[in-house]
């Protein structure tokens, strides 16, 4: 009998992949996967250089109820359990540096147990050596949606970062009445003195470049910290600056304060969460290397000026985008339209996916993002403007997919089926055309839907069975069908019932349907047996089998009771 260690390398390569998923991204995760190393030697190698790649540090709130845990219980051997041998040569031949972050630290750093503080496994990559593995910088946060109360706790907060960044400098002083009165002092109303502001920017820069000393294979960073001061943005502007000639990823999720250029000659994967702030800055980077881009717009008044190489410039030319996604919380029509005509002109030669939600597009962009060879076509958003860009050829894409959410634009809806009709007719020869509609009281007629071409449609509200019977016929090519089917009373229900059990008798002959794929929920309102319910209705729709002959597929697992 074959054993564990029997398998191909990269079948087991593969299990630990999906075993320590989630690591590059979350300090607990990444911590919960060490113990795989030592399950064997393929593990052991590939799994080093798999988690050793990533240096997190994450900002944990403790009302989470999270404790210290310790990262060096990671159960290596022996020859791998090095000692803290960087210690005092570290620190020696980084004093100036040292000093600075020293100093700010021991100025500001609060001891409080409600504050919030940082965790990190940097103390374990230095503590083995391997900071030449890490290739990526994570910055991360775990704590509830709140807000820093005043500027001391957006201080201590950034204070926490550096002492988890630099491990062997002070743990803060405590609240001694000495500190306070120093602390009034330097604390001027609700704004730090110049004195305090200058040591915390001082910190910034050295600790930037303290990293960038120690960790000199690093090709991506990371940052999902939604409220940083002004401080802790330095800080990563400082590091994308530094890193700048061997970043290959860049994610940046804060607010925009300090402007920056990014020439990133090899930089290929831009993430952007770009929100208002009071002193907004667009970056501005170097398009000509990137593969994929995802903007997420916040109340910004967007322009791609941030990727024009100077104002003399007459063209924006992305030589080889692959991937674009732009996504605006903005659902007014009119305040929405954060894409403002250019004085120059964008070209997306090798554009193959796009994806826009909640954007609206100038006549131009949208015809130069939508020529050429895009594969991949996703809109989600007003119908409105869906139908305006869906005026353009669309004669290169193989998939569309339009999702429509009632709630975010109820005045809409009598405009939907005919828009969306429109669209759906101009689909012909697209291999795969979805739809998904959201609307939790979507009551109007689908009998009067035309879309001849659609192969996947999604329908997040309820609708009698009955009804759907109804409308498939204007949907000929669909394969793929998700739907709810309610009902207010127990006899509706028992009319389904009795209607899918006897389909032969009400519809003697087999339906052209080409449905092949069924995921089906039910919502009832009246108290009932839930397994009885189930169990009647899983047997009735079977006899589908027969009314869609190429039906083989049917979820109704998770159907949906309300009592």
């Amino acid at each position: 009998m074959k054993t564990y260690s029997d398998l191909p390398t990269l079948v087991k390569v593969k299990i630990l992949e999906f075993a320590s998923s989630g690591a590059d991204s979350d300090l607990d995760i990444w911590k919960q996967a060490l113990p795989l190393l030592s399950v064997c030697h393929d593990w052991r190698v590939y799994g080093k250089s798999r988690l050793y790649r990533y240096a997190i540090i994450e900002l944990v709130d403790p009302s989470l109820g999270m404790d210290d845990s310790d990262e060096e219980e990671s159960n290596y051997s022996e020859e791998e359990a090095v000692t803290d041998s960087g210690g005092s040569d570290w620190e020696s031949s980084n004093s100036s540096v040292s000093s600075s972050v020293n100093s700010v630290c021991n100025a500001v750093a609060l001891d409080g147990r409600d504050s919030l503080r940082a965790d990190t496994n940097i103390k374990l990559i230095e503590k083995l050596g391997l900071e030449s593995m890490v290739k990526q910088l994570l910055f991360g946060e775990k704590r509830p949606e709140v807000y820093y109360n005043n500027r001391l706790d957006s201080i201590r907060a950034y204070i926490s970062i550096l002492q988890a960044l630099f491990y062997d400098l002070p743990e803060g002083i405590k609240l001694t009445q000495p500190f306070i009165k120093w602390f009034e002092l330097e604390y001027i109303g609700t704004e730090p003195s110049n004195r305090l502001e200058n040591r915390c920017y001082a910190a910034s820069i050295a600790a930037a470049d303290i990293l960038l000393n120690k960790y000199t294979n690093v090709s991506s960073i990371s940052v999902m910290v939604l409220n940083p001061n002004e401080y802790f943005q330095k800080l990563i502007v400082e590091l994308a600056i530094e890193y700048d000639n061997q970043l290959t990823k860049f994610v940046c999720k804060m607010p925009a304060t300090y402007p920056y250029t990014l020439t990133a000659p090899n930089l290929v994967e831009l993430d952007l969460g770009l929100s208002c702030d009071i002193d907004y800055n667009l970056p501005t980077i170097f398009p000509q290397s990137l593969q994929r881009i995802n903007l997420s717009l916040d109340d910004v008044q967007f322009s791609w000026d941030m990727f024009r190489i100077g104002k003399e410039s007459k063209a924006i030319v992305f030589d080889s985008l692959v991937d674009l996604s732009i996504t605006d919380t903005i659902q007014d029509l009119d305040a929405g339209n954060v894409m403002h005509a250019n004085d120059f002109d964008l070209a997306f030669p090798k554009l193959e996916r796009l994806h826009l939600e909640n954007t609206s597009l100038t006549r131009k962009d949208a015809q130069a993002m939508m020529g050429h060879g895009l594969k991949r076509f996703s809109y989600e958003g007003s119908i409105i403007t869906a139908s305006q860009l869906c005026k353009q050829p669309l004669r290169t894409l193989d998939t569309l997919n339009l999702v429509w959410v009632e709630e975010e634009y109820p005045e809409e809806t009598d405009d939907f089926i005919p828009l969306a009709n429109e669209i759906f007719n101009k689909t012909d020869g697209i291999e795969h055309v979805r739809c998904e509609i959201r609307a939790a009281d979507y009551d109007r007629d689908m009998v009067g839907i035309d879309w001849p071409y659609l192969t996947h449609l999604s329908m997040d509200f309820i609708m009698p069975f009955k009804e759907l019977l109804r409308m498939l016929p204007k949907v000929p090519n669909l394969v793929c069908l998700d739907m709810t089917i309610g009902y207010c009373s127990n006899s509706e229900f028992a009319e389904t019932i009795e209607l899918l059990t006897n389909i032969k008798k009400h519809y003697p002959e087999p339906s052209s349907s080409k449905i092949t794929t069924l995921r089906i929920a039910v919502d009832h309102d009246e108290v009932c047996e839930q397994s009885s319910c189930q169990k009647s209705f899983n047997k009735a729709i079977e006899n589908l089998k027969w009314y869609w002959p190429q039906l083989k597929n049917i979820d109704s697992m998770s159907m949906l009771f309300t009592f």
